[in-house]
């Protein structure tokens, strides 16, 4: 059976997206995508969901966006992901990252949410400092 080509034949269905590999800006794998999130207002794409093994489901805005294509989704830069390590400006382990605390609005990064022992804390966006393998934050 041959696929016609249709004057549609360019776009993707959502459907596609779903199940595709997400990788970071270094080409490392990310997740899956599990959802493709639409602003009703807008009638565009917001961002996805996407999980990664036993990690939580995170929240990516088109703001990460690359390229899409049949082996997946690329991202401009690295993502911060729940269970991401945290380190301190000198590389000393914190802990690591719970919960992402995004802006409703405008889905921009506000906070952290690090795990470190028996207790958490909150930490702004304006202490990240870099975002690689560690995600690195100043210390108050």
């Amino acid at each position: 059976m041959t696929v016609q080509n249709t004057p549609f034949s360019k776009y993707w269905n959502l459907r596609q997206f779903i199940g595709k590999t997400v990788f970071d800006s270094k080409g490392q794998d990310c997740g899956k995508i599990k959802s493709v999130l639409i602003d009703p207002q807008k009638f565009s794409i917001s961002g996805i969901l996407v999980k990664k093994r036993l990690s939580k489901e995170y929240f990516l805005s088109q703001d990460y966006f690359e390229e899409f294509n049949e082996t997946g989704l690329s991202l401009n830069s690295i993502p911060i992901k729940p269970g991401d390590k945290v380190a301190d400006v000198d590389g000393k382990n914190i802990g690591r990252v719970i919960k992402i605390n995004l802006n409703t609005d405008t889905n921009k990064l506000e906070s952290l949410e690090i795990k470190s022992g028996f207790k958490s804390e909150i930490v702004p966006s304006d202490r990240i400092i870099a975002v690689g393998e560690k995600i690195k934050i100043k210390l108050f």
